[in-house]
């Protein structure tokens, strides 16, 4: 906290301020991601819920001062998940107010939900799959239509039976809705085995549940 200070702001009556100057591409706030299970994130506060973020499927917990960081449209910083932390965009004088450009943060948590769930069905195990859709979920497949996990499950064992040692990919994804609650996707897929290949078109639905965003609904089509 050395290099940056907390002040007023929209978060939480937060924010945060360059505490010395910073060169563009200089690391300004790091992220001290806590990975959080289920049952650790069922005992937070309601009020601490709102710092944790999903990525790749998984739930983490933003500590200060990165939870403080506000939303601006010119901002000046850029969240990069892959260097955990916010990267100045520019030159930032001290006393500035540290920022980012929030709609980035929520494409990193839906674009590595997608990896995990592609990664997760090339498993072939469904237990893998599972904590990745809704109780509820339905899944439509061809002219068939899917209700609940345990259908679903028959489905994906269905299909596995039919394609032998087969590399599910997913690609083209285009993000046609999406906010902090509820997001939505088109995409191509491709199931490609060794003697078969099923390819198409794909809409999946997903609702942040629990902390964790899970499938509501999938349509492939081929």
């Amino acid at each position: 906290m050395d290099n940056v200070i907390i002040g007023k702001g929209k978060l939480a009556g937060k924010g945060v301020y360059a505490a010395k100057d910073f060169e563009k591409g200089e690391l300004v706030v790091p992220y001290n991601l806590k990975e959080l299970s289920q049952s650790e994130f069922d005992a937070l506060s309601h009020s601490e819920r709102e710092w944790t973020h999903s990525f790749w499927g998984k739930i983490y917990l933003f500590s200060e001062p990165a939870r403080y960081v506000n939303h601006d449209d010119n901002p000046s910083t850029f969240p990069d998940l892959d260097r955990r932390g916010n990267y100045a965009l520019r030159k930032i004088k001290k006393g500035e107010a540290i920022t980012i450009d929030d709609t980035i943060e929520l494409r990193h948590e839906l674009d590595t939900f997608l990896e995990a769930y592609e990664i997760a069905v090339n498993s072939r195990d469904f237990s893998k799959i599972e904590p990745l859709i809704a109780d509820y979920a339905t899944f439509w497949f061809a002219n068939d239509e899917y209700s609940g996990k345990s259908d679903i499950k028959k489905a994906c064992e269905d299909i596995w039976s039919k394609i032998q040692n087969e590399a599910y990919i997913i690609s083209n994804v285009q993000w046609i809705a999406s906010n902090y609650w509820v997001s939505a996707c088109t995409y191509r897929f491709k199931y490609s085995g060794k003697r078969q290949v099923y390819e198409g078109h794909g809409t999946n639905v997903l609702r942040r549940i629990d902390g964790s965003w899970r499938i509501v609904h999938e349509h492939l089509s081929m």
